[in-house]
């Protein structure tokens, strides 16, 4: 008896990493998509994480059921976060666990039946191990077992680093990383990225290369031309930024009507106001991103793919747009209202140079739509710190708000319906945040069009919304695998404004990426650039538009980055890798380069 129960849990033990790989991807919904190839390496890697823990505890009922455990839950995990952000756990999203915390609450969660069925079967299994524990008796055996499977693992990873990835294709769709994840699998996906962490230094890349870019700069200020520039000479005293949670007009991929119009004031804002099409970096999620390339000036379409700046390369001090203005006299404030840890602000606004940081805490007495701060709650916030201020002083704000961030199933309801498709209640609900949205910036601007103090207010959305993806398919007319990359440019697409309450004149359709927002603002403000800024401001002049899906030439024609290198933008693009690099991860960094001497 005693032998048949020790084959049936050899037989159990051998099946375990297998009956995990395909429990998991069976709640992800990626097991029929996974094929040939992908599924032995993503196996590989299950067994090769049970049997090693298998070797160096010897026991069963602790290292495969606590395995199970991690598995299942991870699986869930990425079941609901594709489910409401449509796109999967990636590296850098282990860091922002506690950010995800805070939001997820706005979601509502539901176990279908077949997600009831794998945690079952995962128990059920999870029963069988601990009913049919096999151990290892003998300590020599165990030794070179426990040996044996360290260096045969360590050789496959390695071999996977090495050579594998690329010898089996195995790229990741970073714009819709979906669609990789469920080609290659979850693991190997997951091991791909960590491989796109590590940084390498351009071609061509030396400090000396670097101090040579900066006197060529110095050399071509003489001939600038600023297009952003207004005939106004006045310097505002403050220069509030706003941006805003999940704002966007969904028109920019096709029109569509409404019962009612949902961004009725900012459509109707001419006078003293620059307007346009931003070129945010992230689709439905990762709003950090969009305040680094912003705040910056560095592109993530030339940072490590994948990654989240805010959480690893805030370096101190971090040159930004808020120690630029701080060297001229501004006082810096950043606003949010949520925990102030969230994409790690706190750090990241302190390496930037911040001088203060209001978070959730400051807004205590703020009405609320659905669970968060309302804007126009915000937006007083805004006027509070104008009013307490000493008259004269210049100030800086820079405010991320929060009434639209995802989750559009709250009981609100909805002002906005559309009046040409039907059953889509987050879209409904999405436009009606953003018409209370517009109401609150059309107080803003009515408030500070009778302040004294000139002042520039600056509005843009951090990214399009994560509702129904019928609704997006509807607008294109296809299924949005059948997009094109120009048609996928579209979804990152989020309105802007600069707007003054002193005579600026106006500009319209403007069609610029975030890292150029910087320039324009300073330009707008009369205020001084850095050299980086200076060489930001020649590149906007040709490609306005710098993207991970590709970037727009200085006449509005869009180009990939196939083959980038050989196309005639390439020497000012290399530039910019060559200085962003240096910006980002050099240690002795040439800070004249990005920072203004302090006052």
């Amino acid at each position: 008896m005693e032998k048949l129960k020790h084959k049936v849990g050899l037989v159990i033990l051998a099946m375990t990493p297998a009956i995990s790989y395909v429990i998991f991807e069976w709640i992800t919904g990626n097991l029929s998509q996974v094929k040939g190839i992908y599924i032995l390496l993503n196996l590989a890697i299950f067994y090769a994480v049970y049997g090693v823990t298998f070797a160096l505890t010897n026991r069963m009922r602790i290292s495969l059921v606590l395995w199970n455990v991690i598995f299942t839950f991870w699986a869930l995990a990425e079941y609901f976060v594709v489910e409401f952000r449509d796109r999967p756990i990636m590296l850098w999203d282990i860091l922002a666990f506690r950010t995800a915390m805070t939001v997820s609450g706005n979601y509502q969660y539901t176990l279908t039946p077949k997600l009831v069925m794998a945690i079952v079967l995962m128990a059920v299994w999870s029963v069988l191990l601990c009913l049919f524990p096999v151990k290892i008796s003998n300590l020599k055996i165990r030794i070179t077992a426990a040996v044996s499977s360290i260096v045969v693992s360590a050789a496959f990873f390695a071999a996977l680093f090495q050579v594998g990835f690329l010898k089996f294709g195995i790229e990741i769709n970073m714009w819709e990383p979906t669609i990789s994840f469920a080609q290659y699998g979850y693991m190997v996906s997951s091991l791909r990225i960590i491989e796109y962490s590590f940084v390498e230094k351009p071609e061509g890349y030396s400090t000396t290369r670097v101090r040579e870019i900066q006197e060529e700069i110095e050399a071509e200020k003489e001939n600038a031309v600023f297009p952003w520039k207004s005939e106004s000479d006045v310097v505002p005293t403050n220069i509030i930024c706003i941006m805003n949670e999940s704002y966007a007009d969904l028109q920019v991929i096709a029109p569509f009507e409404t019962d009612v119009p949902y961004m009725e004031f900012y459509n109707s804002l001419e006078e003293n106001t620059v307007k346009g099409s931003l070129y945010m970096p992230v689709f439905g999620a990762m709003t950090s991103n969009s305040e680094y390339e912003m705040l910056t000036g560095n592109a993530i379409a030339f940072a490590p793919e994948g990654s989240v700046p805010y959480q690893i390369y805030m370096k101190n001090p971090t040159p930004s747009l808020a120690r630029i203005l701080k060297s001229q006299g501004y006082r810096a404030v950043a606003m949010h209202p949520n925990e102030a840890w969230n994409w790690n602000r706190t750090e990241a606004y302190t390496a930037m140079g911040f001088d203060a940081f209001y978070d959730i805490s400051f807004y205590e007495d703020a009405p609320l739509v659905r669970n968060y701060v309302s804007d126009k709650g915000d937006f007083e916030k805004i006027i509070k710190l104008t009013e307490e201020k000493e008259p004269g002083e210049p100030l800086f704000i820079f405010n991320v708000t929060m009434q639209n961030h995802g989750g559009y199933e709250d009981a609100f309801e909805s002002t906005v319906h559309l009046t040409e498709y039907e059953n889509l209640p987050m879209t409904e609900q999405y436009l009606s945040l953003i018409r209370e949205s517009d109401k609150a910036l059309e107080e803003l601007i009515s408030y500070y069009s009778d302040v004294e103090e000139p002042t520039m207010i600056i509005m843009f959305g951090d990214h399009q919304p994560g509702i129904e993806q019928e609704f997006y398919e509807a607008l294109y007319g296809k299924k949005i695998e059948h997009i094109t990359l120009e048609e996928v440019l579209r979804r990152y697409i989020t309105p802007f404004l600069i707007w003054t309450n002193y005579p600026t004149g106006s500009m319209s359709g403007q069609h610029v990426s975030a890292q150029y927002l910087s320039c324009a603002i300073l330009q707008r403000a009369n205020l001084e650039m850095t050299d980086y800024l200076y060489f930001l401001n020649e590149m906007y002049q040709a490609a306005p538009v710098v993207h991970l899906m590709g970037y727009y030439t200085k006449d509005m024609e869009f180009e990939n980055w196939d083959n980038w290198r050989e196309k005639k933008e390439y020497p000012i693009f290399h530039r910019l890798e060559m200085l962003q690099y240096h910006n980002m991860f050099e240690k002795n960094r040439i800070n004249s380069i990005f920072m203004l001497p302090e006052s």
